[in-house]
């Protein structure tokens, strides 16, 4: 049950696993490189978090320091589908606090199209990761140390042997072709 937080892969088809995989690496793809783009100038993009004012300027510095290294590792994560669960969780409320900021609309569309990424990443909370997935090899795993078991239904009708009575025990070593039927 623990392990379902971590590694979770099993959404059923494979089919169903390619259409995970083009989410999570359009999604991953996204992130990483916006992600990139800020490390890249990330005093240009302190600076700018400090000009919206929506926080004062050290929480906004200590943000705007911390935002593109946690895109870049989580988009990265969610890409290859590692801990898609807890990757899915962590993009989704940096989505939910995106939409909060920037607001809900867009202006040239209807939304914000960070609804749609939201909507991404609370499903694949729920699905996994899919089989093409570093999360497939965790949960293989797991599902082959777990026990096998089957049950034989038993016969209806009890079966009489050469000694003539009934002996439910030596079914299980007397072969069918040693029953004889009356």
């Amino acid at each position: 049950m623990i392990m379902s937080i971590f590694f979770k892969a099993r959404s059923g088809s494979f089919a169903g696993s390619v259409g995970i995989f083009l989410i999570r690496l359009t999604l991953g793809t996204l992130f990483l490189l916006a992600g990139a783009g800020k490390v890249l100038h990330l005093q240009d993009f302190i600076q700018s978090v400090q000009d919206m004012g929506q926080m004062n300027n050290t929480i906004a510095f200590v943000l705007a320091f911390i935002l593109p290294f946690m895109e870049l590792i989580f988009g990265a994560l969610f890409i290859i589908g590692l801990f898609t669960p807890i990757t899915s969780f962590v993009l989704a409320c940096l989505t939910f606090s995106f939409l909060i900021v920037l607001g809900p609309g867009h202006p040239e569309l209807p939304f914000s199209h960070n609804f749609v990424f939201l909507a991404c990443f609370i499903s694949t909370i729920f699905t996994g990761a899919g089989l093409i997935s570093f999360d497939a090899l965790g949960d293989q795993k797991k599902e082959d140390k777990g026990l096998k078991i089957t049950v034989e239904k038993e016969k209806d009708e009890p079966k009489i042997f050469d000694a003539g009575k009934i002996n439910e025990s030596d079914a299980i070593f007397v072969d069918e072709n040693e029953v004889r039927k009356d």
